[in-house]
């Protein structure tokens, strides 16, 4: 049903319940900046952490997709048990006899996942299917990366099943609301109300206030960081690590206010509000991580950071600085030689590169980016091309099994989401997920912002803790203004 009324901001605010999500993509290349999307009233959530998984219903709708899940289903699991509006179970993890080509598809929970895409399956360019992220950590179900730091309280992954959207094209202006229910009266019902309150009154959101903002390590802490990574791409174990550092805060007020006031400062493809009810996730990454639409897959990696200047002239001294800089040039290609490993594990031959070195430019940085593109192979799915890029490499280093160990052995903290994936599986096939990078975490009143740089050789220490600092300045911004 096409609607009239207000942005996606705005209209977010007047329909927004305590679980739900907006995306959206400001204008940065010819890729992004044309859609809009948002989801509330979900229906059930799927939670994973480990070997163990819970399915909860949120409403009554779910009552259909709990029932649908029999027990032949669940047969994936080690053990399962139903309770009313629940099923909880567990999967062990198994990688004895696994193929390399075969990684995405390794015995444990991410099964879960996967039950639900196949179990539910449409066909057409349907809006129906997962929502949610998956954690920096959820690529231990697939590697073996040793557990060194402190147990975190965050899932592996928590993905909501969504059926009532508002979808925005702005290339045709065109808003209209997506209901998916059991008959056409009840949807229909369901999109006239929502109507009238989207094109009802404003609501006005709530402040909010960042107290005690304070990063984990000091600048002398960070560079030692960088000393260390130094020595250990000198002795030939790594090419490049990410070495990252954690703002931690307490948080008071409304979560969408600080959405709103980010989003404006520091436009960006992949900004996100996810509310998931007791903790939010709100975003402004400039990277896809995979992208999967009709059968082609797609990555963007970015890497090579220059800040922007104060006026035109400084800002493309500063762009030609970047482009000549060799070792940021040195650092997009591993990225390009990784994501292209990476899809050639599910991928037809024949890897496809193209706008190298296009310069994409943000509120307080500029970013060197290509774009990759690949056909899926018979028999792998776009969640498996999620899995086989695991970790993004912009994340991590190079070699990425290596890099993450070693991230693993000097960080002071697990990452939690940071690093890891946000975005949506469609029960049609499709998919498109941004990495979680530029993203404050906020759960109760704590609230966390990450922020890293790649680590080479050559890299000077007092420049890439600076490098971390003009990555965090737009949402330092956001809460001391």
């Amino acid at each position: 049903m096409k609607i009239g009324g207000n942005c996606a901001v705005e209209t977010y605010q007047k329909i927004r319940g305590n679980r739900g999500f907006l995306f959206e993509s400001k204008d940065i290349s010819h890729i992004y900046g044309r859609l809009s999307l948002i989801g509330i009233d979900p229906v059930l959530e799927i939670k994973g952490k480990g070997d163990s998984f819970t399915i909860t219903a949120l409403n009554k709708r779910a009552g259909r997709y709990m029932e649908d899940l029999s027990n032949e289903d669940l047969s994936i699991c080690d053990e399962f048990e139903r309770g009313t509006g629940i099923i909880s179970g567990k999967i062990f993890r198994d990688d004895d006899d696994f193929e390399e080509g075969e990684r995405s598809k390794q015995k444990n929970i991410s099964r879960v996942v996967r039950l639900f895409l196949n179990k539910f399956k449409m066909q057409g360019r349907e809006m129906l299917g997962l929502y949610g992220a998956f954690s920096y950590d959820f690529v231990k179900q697939f590697e073996n990366i040793p557990n060194l730091l402190p147990e975190d309280d965050v899932n592996d992954f928590r993905l909501l099943l969504c059926d009532t959207f508002v979808f925005f094209d702005h290339l045709k202006e065109v808003k209209e609301v997506i209901a998916y229910r059991e008959s056409e009266e009840e949807s229909l019902a369901v999109c006239e109300e929502l109507k009238k309150r989207i094109e009802g009154h404003d609501v006005e959101s709530e402040g909010f206030e960042v107290l005690n903002d304070k990063f984990d390590l000091e600048q002398k802490e960070f560079e030692a960081l960088v000393e260390n990574a130094r020595d250990l791409a000198k002795r030939g174990e790594l090419f490049e690590v990410v070495y990252s550092n954690t703002l931690r805060a307490k948080f008071k007020g409304d979560a969408f206010a600080l959405y709103k006031k980010y989003a404006e400062i520091n436009p960006s493809p992949y900004l996100f509000y996810f509310n998931f009810g007791d903790e939010q996730l709100i975003g402004a990454s400039p990277e896809m991580m995979v992208r999967c639409e009709h059968g082609e897959v797609h990555m963007r990696p970015i890497s090579g950071t220059a800040k922007r200047g104060e006026d035109p002239i400084e800002d493309h001294e500063n762009m030609l600085e970047l482009l000549q800089s060799e070792k940021e040039r040195a650092e997009l290609d591993m990225l390009i030689d990784l994501g292209r490993n990476d899809l050639a594990r599910i991928c037809e031959p024949g890897i496809e590169i193209s706008d190298y070195r296009f310069v994409e430019k943000y509120s307080k940085v500029m970013h060197t980016v290509a774009h990759l593109s690949g056909k899926l192979r018979a028999g792998f799915t776009a969640f498996d091309s999620l899995i086989s890029c695991l970790n993004a490499g912009t994340l991590t280093g190079a070699p990425k099994i290596a890099a993450m160990t070693e991230i693993e052995k000097n960080e002071k903290s697990r990452r939690g989401y940071y690093g890891g994936t946000i975005g949506y599986l469609t029960f049609n096939g499709d998919m498109d997920t941004g990495i979680i990078i530029r993203t404050a975490h906020i759960k109760g009143d704590d609230l966390s912002f990450r922020v890293g740089a790649t680590l080479l050789y050559d890299s000077k220490p007092e420049a890439e803790f600076e490098e971390t600092l003009n990555k965090a300045r737009a949402f330092l911004t956001t809460i001391s203004s």
